[in-house]
């Protein structure tokens, strides 16, 4: 008799275009078996992040279409491919970044898994997982923040932002989250932020100098709305992270940041994570600092998958939280946003 994998019909999301959350569609497909050094996972939770906006719209354009965007996800493994050791059918996994993440289930490569501890509900995983390593990385590798240093955070109530802003606060930074309007202070205030300025009300220089003077690193997600103002304020010789543009690429200058010798820093989350042990000590350093409740009280907004084209325009609409988790079809929604 002639082996024949199984085939599993699963639900995706899959774009045949670039463009706006409508070219987003749910769609069925037949997944296989996974290859050497492969997994497949049956996903409870699927994270959205701002990322994956970039790949459908093409801003970051992705090589082949039809294509899975994507790139964070947990789950329950089903199957494992040949040569598959440290991995077991069973096992709770997530994963931070790999591309395909849209789907019911989805083949995996092991090395991308991160064990999930029993306490970490695959929801929690999908919605930290990211976003939760992208603060570790700017904290621990960009700039090591020290206590008693003057951070100052653009777009602290958003994903990375809140988190980056309550654990930089955690390990003893004086921390300052410059927001874009009064909407946003009561958010800045309900993570526990102690110093919250609101942009463009000349506040800023004021707040800075009674939290102890010059900003010692500036984690910029914002870009050209507040970055004149949130750059006068780095003192000499601190640390420019340029982590995001939300509002536009700033303009630099930099002959003047170079006079004022500023270290002007843009990586990636996956630089900062060269290897699996690494990944993993960062992974259980961000579950710790979940369990001790350093990041406060996250909601998380839940779409079913088949509403990813809703969720992408909830997330663009800023009408959503700092955490966005799609779940598969037919699954208990604890918090809908998608009627």
């Amino acid at each position: 008799m002639t082996y024949r994998p199984e085939r599993t019909m699963s639900g995706v999301v899959r774009l045949h275009e670039h463009g706006g959350p409508d070219v987003l569609q749910y769609e069925l497909e037949q997944l296989g078996e996974p290859a050497a050094g492969q997994v497949r996972l049956r996903h409870d939770a699927i994270g959205v992040n701002f990322v994956d906006t970039y790949f459908r719209s093409g801003s970051f354009p992705l090589r082949e279409l039809p294509a899975v965007i994507g790139g964070e996800g947990s789950g329950v493994v089903d199957a494992v491919g040949p040569d598959v050791e440290s991995v077991s059918i069973g096992d709770r996994v997530g994963y931070y970044f790999s591309l395909g993440a849209y789907a019911e289930r989805r083949l995996l490569a092991v090395e991308d898994t991160i064990p999930l501890p029993d306490d970490i509900s695959s929801v929690d995983a999908a919605a930290l997982l990211a976003q939760g390593l992208t603060a570790w990385a700017r904290l621990r590798r960009v700039h090591p923040v020290q206590a008693g240093e003057v951070v100052l955070v653009t777009g602290a109530t958003g994903g990375v932002g809140s988190l980056l802003a309550t654990w930089a606060q955690h390990l003893g930074a004086r921390v300052i989250a410059l927001v874009a309007g009064p909407d946003r202070v009561e958010a800045a205030r309900a993570l526990g932020l102690k110093h919250i300025v609101v942009a463009a009300t000349g506040e800023l220089a004021s707040a800075v100098a009674a939290a102890g003077g010059g900003v010692d690193v500036f984690y910029d997600q914002v870009g050209r709305a507040t970055f004149a103002e949130a750059v006068s304020v780095l003192r000499d010789g601190g640390t420019l992270d340029l982590l995001g543009a939300a509002s536009g690429e700033p303009e630099l200058d930099v002959a003047e940041l170079n006079r004022r010798r500023i270290r002007i820093t843009r990586s990636s989350t996956g630089e900062h994570l060269p290897d699996r042990e690494t990944l993993l000590n960062a992974s259980d350093e961000l579950f710790q600092a979940w369990r001790d409740g350093v990041f406060g009280t996250r909601q998380v907004h839940t779409y079913p998958l088949s509403k990813a084209a809703q969720a992408h325009h909830d997330l663009e609409a800023r009408i959503t939280g700092a955490a966005i988790v799609l779940l598969p079809d037919g699954t208990e929604h604890p918090v809908r946003l998608d009627e």
